[in-house]
């Protein structure tokens, strides 16, 4: 599937998101699915209006990938053939500056150059860059229908051209595109307003672009209001220069892989520049620049002068922060351009105008009538283009290039040096050929670039790149499958963290350079409707950033050791139930290294199963405390355990009093719960004292002894358990860890024995072999009722699913819940409370009684007014991507609180009446509400959506109208 890097892992999720909500009976205005929601419209990457993308409307997600990306290409294709072929009419013996001046054959070779440029070619994975610069050629050809022969239909298909441009979602290519038509359009105007007053027309062809861009309204406004309250509003300098072009990437343009940055195939030479290659290579092939050159000296009309003007402007803007006398500054300053990073995107300028000068140097190569003078420049355009190839891979070598195999650096050894100086004598001899007007010379030089850019395009990686036909992510993923069946309800959101995690060592740093995992791309759980409080989407909520870690813009957290494991409530805040990252667990080791020993000889039977003679003799555990173990690998379709416990007496029967989990060689993890009264129960169940009071049954008795103390005599027991496994697997280790209890704090849970089993085969654990480790400092004696979720390790073991490990967050807030107070603070506070988890005077903050608020809601929490056993109580009914309802009960006023992100356009009804949405906890959505039971819906209803399609409708029956008045 033509889609590697960013087209996998963003473009093609987001427009499948698109399409399961149309085909849901959504509109696509709310993504809930990345960054507890953002607008998806009005991000317009999704590109919901442009037509390209609505092949995921119909077919499956590869066919409509492919088909989307070939249709890319394609009109690229057609796009730069059209503008350069076309021909205009003109006055008797006026000039035709309606045409570009190109032959069928130099027109070929304009779109040729053009689809697989550097710039095409380096932006595969970026769709919606592609699909903005396949239009570049569509607007000049646009201009130049309407310059040259001013009707009405020819405006008006520019215009339309403009908007469906402006639908494709890349502002920024949109706006470097539009730059070049206007400016192309005043050239054109000046260069015929002499001698043709008609021309006037390309000036008047700016009116139609500006109404190309009210046309497009429904999408700007609302990406302006995103733009507004994106991490973008207030960019850095820095931020704004980022990705500008090394000056010693203008080499790449006579030798492209003089860096490295092939796909290992051909050239192997590992790369040695900044990251992302892609974005700063600007090859065109080499004969292309040459033929540039000839068209230069030969054809020497406005329309060359212009692209040569263009190509340099477009060379130095993408220097950015090394262009020449720091010149870049001023474009700082500049409104709307100052918005965006990666300047070495004006390469597309560059590019484009490079293979435009290539066709019309090719034509007039053609119609030379001064055969000697053209040859001239011939010998001397492709001599240039030979020696700046050889400069380029000696003094443009890199200091630390160096060859994809041992051996000392050499231009024969290395493809990446020579070939460039084979493709630049086979182009200046072809060139040479087609200029003396040898037969089959115009076939072998388009050959020559044929060749000269397929062995530049096909190893750029993208074919490496790209997924296959088996890609996990074609069928669902097996994390999916794991997700839904732990959640019983879609309440909830995950957090994906592309990193290593053990909840019980520091977050150590992301390995850079490694091998991603598919399942932890942020931006693919929205093609299986699961909500991820991560994400990946340029327009990152400024606000969001800030309460969800510092969150990054591709969904990595700036101190993940601070978010994840310490007593920040941030995620908590966020509903995040579940964490994905890369496994550290030692499931996925190779147990076997460590553990030479036998297991001891089953000599005991207890429960009819059995058991080693001798007690494991580890330590009892409480929450908080795990006993791991590491086993020889063995097959076993069951566990068995004799347990018991102590100070359980108030845990009521079936309660959950511990997690067993094993872990196989496959990398999968198995989980049970031991059940107080079915599996384990007091030790002392049977002392006079403690049988009147405990709250649960005994369980099935293996072993008992007498025990005297100072008043009474008694037996004590442990007790029989066993879990069978779903299907016969190789166990290599495991984990049981104390389940926190409020009623009994002090729960301590004894594990005596532990058999695994393979049919009547027993393997009995030893006792080294069981390890006592603290998961998470307790808290026994916070009086809170939420002191069951801060005793508790915040993370709990699930499992893994191949490399993916899954962590449960048992400090999670519900998607909704009524508060009983506010505190009003400034931002800066409300942060520090949220990331510290304590009020400014060191209590602990209890978001589910107190909410953070800006200004005070006008709410009077009367708590003693509350009848007894009477609970606050809040319950998501419908969750939709623009409506979301929560069904309320209280005996006190409250402030309702949603787990999603405050945003303009979202609503708020309290039984049918509209009420002011409130932010609280900084950036999430509250509504006050009354005693009593109501009804509260969200609504997300854009103002910027609805005024820009009323422009946008009165534009176009403006338009439409202005066209059909002339035409009756």
């Amino acid at each position: 599937m033509i889609s590697p890097d960013d087209g996998v892992i963003f473009n093609v999720p987001m427009r499948v998101a698109f399409a399961n909500l149309i085909r849901a009976g959504h509109l696509p205005l709310w993504n809930p699915y990345i960054f507890c929601g953002l607008p998806l419209f009005g991000a317009a990457q999704a590109g919901v209006l442009f037509p390209l993308n609505w092949f995921y409307l119909v077919f499956s997600t590869p066919v409509a990938t492919n088909l989307m990306m070939l249709g890319t290409y394609m009109l690229a294709a057609l796009g730069a053939y059209l503008y350069a072929r076309r021909s205009a009419g003109s006055p008797a013996g006026q000039p035709r500056w309606g045409a570009s001046g190109s032959s069928i054959a130099g027109a070929a070779l304009t779109s040729l150059v053009w689809q697989w440029s550097g710039f095409l070619i380096g932006q595969i994975g970026h769709t919606n860059i592609l699909h903005t610069a396949a239009l570049l050629p569509w607007l000049l050809w646009a201009v130049d229908g309407y310059g040259a022969s001013g009707k009405r239909s020819r405006g008006v298909l520019l215009a339309a051209l403009v908007a469906i441009q402006v639908f494709a979602g890349h502002q920024q290519t949109l706006v470097y595109a539009l730059l070049v038509a206007a400016a192309y359009a005043v050239m054109m105007w000046r260069a015929g307003y002499a001698s043709n007053p008609a021309r006037r027309a390309y000036l008047k062809s700016l009116v139609f672009i500006a109404v190309g861009l009210v046309l497009a309204a429904v999408q700007i406004l609302p990406t302006v209001e995103l733009l507004r309250n994106s991490l973008r509003a207030d960019a850095s300098y820095d931020f704004f220069t980022s990705f500008s072009m090394p000056p010693r990437f203008i080499w790449t343009f006579f030798a492209p892989y003089v860096v490295g940055g092939g796909d290992g195939q051909l050239f192997r030479a590992p790369y040695v520049g900044p990251a992302f290659y892609a974005e700063y290579v600007g090859y065109v092939g080499l004969a292309t620049i040459a033929l540039a050159i000839v068209a230069l000296m030969l054809k020497r009309d406005a329309r060359t002068k212009f692209w040569a003007v263009v190509v340099l402007a477009g060379l130095t803007l993408a220097l950015g922060r090394y262009a020449p006398l720091h010149f870049y500054k001023l474009i700082y300053h500049v409104p709307v351009l100052n918005l965006f990073r990666v300047p070495a995107r004006h390469l597309m300028e560059t590019e484009f105008a490079f293979a435009v000068l290539a066709g019309r140097g090719l034509t007039a190569i053609a119609e030379t009538r001064d055969r000697a003078r053209t040859l001239r420049w011939v010998l001397l355009s492709g001599a240039v283009v030979f020696v700046l190839t050889c400069l380029a891979i000696t003094l443009g070598r890199p200091a630390n290039f160096q060859l994809g195999r041992a051996g000392p650096v050499s231009i024969l050894r290395a493809p990446e040096l020579f070939l460039p100086v084979v493709i630049a004598a086979l182009s200046a001899w072809a060139l040479w050929r087609f200029a003396r007007g040898r037969r089959g010379a115009l076939v072998l030089l388009l050959l020559v670039v044929v060749v000269d850019l397929v062995l530049w395009g096909q190893s750029s990686g993208w074919r490496v790149g790209s997924p296959k036909a088996d890609f996990e992510l074609w069928s669902t993923p097996a994390t999916v499958e794991f997700l839904r069946a732990q959640a019983n309800d879609q309440s909830y959101r995950i957090l994906t963290q592309d990193l290593p995690f053990d909840p019980d060592k520091p977050v150590a740093a992301p390995t850079p350079g490694g091998a991603w995992i598919p399942s932890l791309q942020p931006d693919i759980y929205m093609m299986y409707s699961i909500e991820n409080a991560a994400g990946y989407d340029g327009f990152g909520l400024a606000r969001y950033s800030r309460l969800a870690g510092d969150m990054k813009v591709w969904g990595d957290l700036t101190d993940a050791e601070r978010t994840l494991r310490g007593e920040s409530r941030e995620i908590d805040l966020l509903n995040v139930r579940y964490l994905l990252t890369r496994s550290s667990s030692p499931a996925s080791a190779d147990a076997s290294s460590t553990l030479s020993v036998e297991f001891p000889p089953p000599t005991q039977l207890y429960g009819g199963q059995q058991f080693a003679a001798e007690n494991l003799n580890v330590p009892g555990i409480v929450a908080g405390e795990r006993l791991s173990f590491k086993v020889p690998p063995m097959e076993a379709d069951h566990i068995a355990l004799l347990t018991n416990l102590a100070w359980s007496d108030p845990v009521p029967d079936h309660a959950v009093v511990a997690h067993i989990r094993l872990h196989d060689k496959d990398g999968h993890t198995f989980n049970f719960e031991l059940r107080a009264g079915d599996h384990t129960s007091e030790w002392a169940y049977d002392r006079p004292d403690i049988s009147a009071r405990i709250k649960h049954k005994r369980a099935p008795v293996a072993t008992s002894y007498d025990v005297q103390d100072g008043q009474t005599k008694y037996e004590a027991h442990s007790y029989f358990s066993t879990f069978a496994l779903p299907r016969k697997t190789v166990v290599i280790g495991g984990e049981i860890i104390v389940a926190p209890s409020p009623v009994a704090p002090q729960l301590t849970l004894s594990v005596n024995r532990v058999t695994l089993a393979d049919g009547e085969r027993a393997f009995p654990l030893r006792g080294e072999w069981v390890k006592k480790e603290f998961v998470a400092d307790a808290e026994q004696s916070q009086p809170s009722d939420e002191r069951d979720r801060a005793i508790a390790p915040r993370w709990r073991r699930l499992g893994e699913v191949g490399k993916v490990a899954f962590f449960e967050n048992t400090r999670t807030l519900p998607r909704a819940w009524l508060a009983t107070g506010e505190l009003v603070a400034t931002d800066e506070q409300e942060l520090a409370i949220i990331r510290s988890g304590k009020m400014p005077d060191g209590a602990r903050w209890d978001p589910l009684k107190q909410a953070l608020v800006e200004h005070t809601t006008g709410i009077n929490f009367d708590i003693g007014n509350e009848l007894p056993g009477q609970d606050r109580h809040a319950e998501v009914t419908r969750n939709e991507p623009n409506e979301v309802e929560v069904k309320t009960a209280s005996a006190t006023p409250a402030l309702l609180v949603l787990s999603a992100n405050h945003y303009p356009g979202w609503r708020a009804f309290v039984d049918g009446q509209a009420v002011e949405v409130t932010r609280v906890n900084y950036n999430q959505r509250g509504v006050a509400l009354p005693a009593g039971n109501h009804l509260v819906r969200f609504a997300y209803q854009p103002k910027s959506v609805l005024l820009g399609l009323v422009v946008s409708f009165l534009a176009l029956a403006s338009l439409m109208w202005w066209w059909w008045s002339r035409a009756r």
